[in-house]
C-alpha cells in the first residue's frame, strides 16, 4: 500500500527566509506524526503545503495519491473543502465562540451539505482522536 503522505525535496521559500529546505517524509496509513520546533522553524509553512493553501517554492508532495502541485485552482478547493482540517494555534481565527467543541468541528460538515447521524458521529470521533473527547459539549 502507498503511503498516504509522501514529500520529496519540499522547499519553501519567502523574500529573505528559506522557511522549509528539502523535506523528505512518507507517512503510512495511521501513523501519527508531531511537527516541534522554535517559533520561525517552519512547521506551519510545511502544514500549509500538506493543506493545499500554500504551494512549495520547489519538491513535489502527495496526499492519499493527489500530486498537490498537479491540482488545478478547483481541485485543491475540493481538497481543502473534503480532505484537509485546519484549527489554528489562536482561536480566534477559526473557533466560534458561542459554539461548543462538537458544533465547531461539525460546522464544516453542515457548510458542505451533509447532516445526520453520521455527521454527528464523524465529529464525536475526530474529537476522541485528538484527545478532546471530554470537552465535546
Amino acid at each position: 500500500m502507498p503511503p498516504v503522505l509522501q514529500l520529496r525535496g519540499i522547499t519553501k521559500r519567502f523574500p529573505g527566509v528559506l522557511a522549509n529546505d528539502h523535506i523528505d517524509l512518507e507517512l503510512d496509513e495511521g501513523q501519527v506524526l508531531s511537527l516541534l520546533g522554535e517559533n520561525g522553524a517552519g512547521k506551519s509553512t510545511l502544514m500549509n503545503v500538506l493543506g493545499g493553501l500554500d504551494r512549495p517554492s520547489a519538491g513535489r508532495a502527495w496526499v492519499d495519491g493527489k500530486d498537490l502541485l498537479k491540482l488545478s485552482n478547483r481541485d485543491l478547493n475540493q481538497y481543502r473543502r473534503s480532505e484537509v482540517g485546519f484549527v489554528w494555534q489562536h482561536g480566534a481565527r477559526n473557533l466560534i465562540s458561542y459554539l461548543d467543541a462538537f458544533e465547531n468541528v461539525k460546522l464544516p460538515m453542515t457548510l458542505a451539505g451533509r447532516a445526520g447521524r453520521r455527521v454527528d458521529q464523524r465529529a464525536r470521533d475526530l474529537l476522541e482522536t485528538v484527545g478532546l473527547g471530554d470537552r465535546m459539549h
